[in-house]
């Protein structure tokens, strides 16, 4: 759902994903179904640890239909005005599901509060804010791996995300303890547990389909498709059991070979992205540095010029480093 959303908010996308369809539609399906665990089984920790927290309780009697006004009302409001509300994204479903949970008699933070009781609730920010801090830093390190392109914070980062963002987590934590709580709810209607099943497998299947026409940014080249590589050093590649330019050791690049993987590699740019630069002239990161936002948007047919300030941020960087080391040889 956070991803049909995006499509909307456009906050990140994906580099360097896998070519073949089944590994990535795969690696969705096992990225994407390791979110609730986590989250659930982290609380879960926590709650036994810290044990019920005593609070001051809160009347509820109005909660449950203003709860999902204000969620739909939020939701409305992030996908008219994305570049101003999209942190309201992170908190619709929070409204909408623990307003119905509460309606319904089903478990809800509401609920709990209304009897003085905030431990569930405590525990459930500290996971997220837990979960949050060891993907970013996971993502960080990794080849395949999401780019944040959040408004106004494009700068101000942690790893890629941006530091007001991990607030995002303790709402993004609670919205989905309370889907687990709407999914224990229902169980005992079997019937709609397997009509949630399919619709939930339905729009997962099409949620990756439009994750993959529209943020996935690059894929992670194949050697065979690398025309760059003379013939010789492309034997010894294969011989050598390389399948991705990932693999490949640049010392035994010529120069302009090795200038060519860089520029690939630079923040996920992707071969294909490289050989429409390149037809236009713009084959290394110097001249990549020395572009502009509109020229390199209309050559990669991107309009989101977030996401193509990231590219030329990057060139920049990197080429101002090798104008700093370049004396020193």
């Amino acid at each position: 759902m956070y991803e049909i959303i995006n499509l909307r908010l456009e906050n990140w996308f994906y580099i360097n994903l896998p070519c073949n369809f089944f590994q990535r539609w795969a690696g969705y399906m096992l990225s994407y179904g390791t979110v609730i665990p986590a989250l659930y089984v982290t609380k879960d920790f926590l709650q036994n640890l810290l044990g019920e927290i005593k609070v001051k309780s809160l009347s509820a009697r109005s909660y449950p239909i203003s709860a999902m006004y204000v969620g739909a009302a939020t939701l409305i409001v992030t996908i008219a005005f994305p570049d101003y509300f999209f942190p309201l994204a992170w908190i619709f479903v929070v409204m909408v599901m623990d307003g119905y949970n509460y309606q319904r008699g089903y478990s809800s933070f509401m609920g709990e509060n209304e009897q003085g009781l905030a431990g569930n609730l405590i525990a459930t920010l500290v996971s997220g804010l837990i979960c949050g801090v060891l993907w970013e830093t996971w993502n960080f390190w990794s080849i395949s791996k999401w780019v944040y392109t959040v408004p106004f914070f494009e700068n101000l980062k942690i790893f890629e995300m941006p530091l007001p963002g991990y607030l995002g987590f303790l709402f993004f934590a609670m919205g989905t303890i309370a889907f687990v709580n709407f999914l224990r709810g229902i169980k005992v209607y079997k019937s709609y547990l397997l009509r949630a099943t399919a619709v939930a497998l339905i729009f997962s299947l099409f949620s990756f389909a439009m994750i993959d026409r529209n943020t996935v940014f690059s894929s992670m080249a194949r050697i065979d498709q690398l025309s760059f590589i003379a013939k010789a050093r492309f034997d010894v590649l294969r011989a050598a059991g390389v399948k991705t330019s990932f693999g490949i050791d640049p010392a035994i690049l010529k120069q302009k070979e090795r200038a060519t993987l860089d520029m690939m590699h630079l923040k996920g740019l992707g071969y294909d992205n490289y050989l429409k630069l390149q037809a236009k002239g713009i084959d290394t990161i110097q001249k990549l540095s020395q572009s502009d936002e509109d020229t390199i948007s209309r050559i990669l047919n991107e309009p989101n010029l977030r996401r193509i300030r990231i590219y030329l941020k990057a060139a920049r960087q990197a080429h101002s480093s090798q104008l700093t080391v370049s004396p020193a040889l």
